[in-house]
């Protein structure tokens, strides 16, 4: 068993039906063998775009523990039904921060990133060395041009 959570909008018109609608999915969950952690109503609020000629949708957060067939049914059922506008269901993974990476050493030159190369504040004379060397060369050509 896998946690999961699966974000529902439905459309804000159903009234009672929204009610049978959520029971049908909670249903569908333990039927399949999973347990439902947690409900939250979120509440009408307005959507990004327009979704079949509607502004607003619920929304309803369901959080449960299942396998990931029961998601695949979970999904199924969402989609058959008119009154959903929208859902998406997601893995929790609750592992708290992301480990700090470990800067490795780098044996050879052209391992090594570029940030590392150059250390911050200071210009690299062969880039100033660049321009000058195209300064000179353009006025080498200028005076090539007035003797001809």
């Amino acid at each position: 068993m896998r946690p999961y959570e699966t974000l529902v909008v439905l459309r804000t018109d159903l009234g009672d039906e929204a009610t049978k609608l959520l029971a049908r999915f909670e249903a569908v969950i333990a039927n399949e063998g999973g347990s439902i952690d947690e409900k939250r109503d979120w509440g009408v609020r307005d959507l990004a775009y327009p979704i079949g000629k509607q502004k607003q949708g619920h929304y309803h957060l369901l959080e449960y523990q299942a396998s990931p067939t029961t998601v695949k049914e979970l999904e199924r059922n969402l989609r058959i039904v008119e009154g959903v506008l929208r859902f998406v269901s997601v893995q929790q993974e609750h592992t708290g921060l992301p480990e700090p990476r470990v800067r490795e050493q780098y044996h050879d030159r052209r391992d090594t990133p570029m940030h590392e190369m150059r250390s911050p504040g200071r210009e690299e004379p062969a880039a100033e060395a660049a321009v000058e060397d195209s300064n000179g060369a353009a006025a080498q050509a200028e005076d090539a041009g007035e003797m001809q």
